[in-house]
């Protein structure tokens, strides 16, 4: 069995462990499945790689994903590369088999959307999505491997259906003919896309409310510095429409802080923001310079030392609010999806919280669990059926 190392977004995991399939049948090969969404992240895939070379003598080592195509130069030392267009062509008929609790489902690849700071829409220029019933038909695959949730994925999620007369909304409905469609949740979905429509059809599924936005920011000029399609009354209003229909909806995002020209006021405009509305987990980045996007002409014009504060600013914040919001789900009965920590059997709600389970259960299990106790460290429920 060849031995995949997997970086990056749910989307670019599909596609490792796709490719994972592909290689199934050789025992010497490694893949390192590398990200450039940051530098950061790109640094951790060329680490990466000298790893797998150094771990693994005799074995061909495999390069692919996004910083490999990005850079390739920086990744010349792998024996093979497998650039993102390679990639799609020799996965395109294969289901993956993940060993993990969850099925990431690619529904689509590219954004033609570009922000000023984003790299991967660079890389991932052309939409294409996968015909419905080929979905329908993955969702089966996820089925018959014991999966109890479907992550839909993709590099853009609300563009899917544009290149073939459909949309996000028509799939979403063709999913109820399924039957015993297992819980769906969406990876991450930008704002202007959750619409009256899309929560409507969302109402009709066995659907995860949780909504992962990737907000950037909510400053508005910054927003349009950054090239992003709507400003903060818009977000405003969109979380208004999320919790008037799922009131104890798990919200989360991505914020980037440092951004060229960013003022203290500019980002105590996304930390107010933040503040008060109901988010309870956040990714948040210092800004990084990527060559071939608009932003990298801009500069960096923010230091480190105040980019690490904001940051440090935002998490004591967001770490806070998690606590407040999972002490409101304490005595709540909730179904989790059992998934294998460190030993450990912990439980995803359809909310996104995490809760430690008091007994030796399977991955993939679909449980009944109640909260018992809420902790600054951790959530912990006792399964009841």
């Amino acid at each position: 069995m060849a031995i995949l190392y997997n970086l990056g977004c749910k989307l670019n995991q599909y596609e490792g462990n796709c490719l994972l399939e592909k290689f199934s049948k050789f025992d010497n090969v490694v893949i390192v499945n590398t990200c450039c969404v940051t530098r950061e992240a790109e640094v951790k895939s060329q680490k990466k790689l000298r790893n797998a070379i150094r771990n693994f003598p005799g074995y061909k080592v495999v390069a692919t994903g996004c910083a490999c195509t990005l850079n390739r130069e920086e990744f010349k030392f792998a024996d093979e590369i497998i650039d993102l267009k390679e990639r799609n062509e020799l996965i395109r008929d294969i289901f993956p088999e993940p060993k993990r609790a969850r099925y990431f489902l690619k529904i689509e690849d590219g954004c033609n959307q570009s922000c000023t700071f984003c790299v991967v829409s660079k890389l991932r220029t052309k939409v294409e999505s996968k015909p419905g019933f080929i979905i329908q038909k993955e969702i089966e695959w996820a089925k018959s491997l014991g999966f109890k949730e479907i992550v839909l994925a993709g590099a853009n999620i609300g563009l899917y259906g544009c290149d073939i007369g459909s949309s996000l909304s028509a799939l979403l409905k063709s999913l109820t003919q399924i039957t015993n469609l297992p819980r769906i949740r969406l990876s991450s979905i930008e704002p202007q896309f959750i619409t009256p429509e899309i929560i409507s059809v969302l109402k009709n599924l066995p659907f995860c409310p949780h909504f992962h936005i990737p907000v950037q920011s909510a400053d508005d000029r910054i927003l349009s510095l950054m090239g992003r399609r709507y400003n903060s009354e818009k977000l405003k209003k969109i979380i208004e429409l999320i919790i008037r229909n799922y009131s104890d909806a798990g919200l989360s995002g991505d914020i980037i802080v440092g951004f060229p020209g960013e003022s203290e006021e500019e980002f105590y405009n996304t930390y107010n923001f933040i503040r008060e509305n109901p988010f309870m987990h956040l990714h948040i980045f210092p800004y990084s310079p990527r060559p071939n996007t608009e932003a990298f002409s801009f500069g960096d014009t923010i230091s480190s030392s105040i980019k690490k504060r904001r940051l440090w600013l935002l998490k004591e914040l967001i770490q806070k609010k998690n606590y407040e919001f999972r002490l409101k789900m304490q005595n709540r009965i909730f179904d989790v999806v059992v998934e294998r920590k460190n030993g450990m059997a912990v439980g995803l709600a359809r909310n996104y919280i995490r809760i430690m389970l008091n007994g030796n259960f399977r991955e993939r299990d679909l449980v009944l669990t109640r909260v018992e106790r809420v902790t600054i460290e951790g959530t912990y429920g006792t399964v009841i059926a």
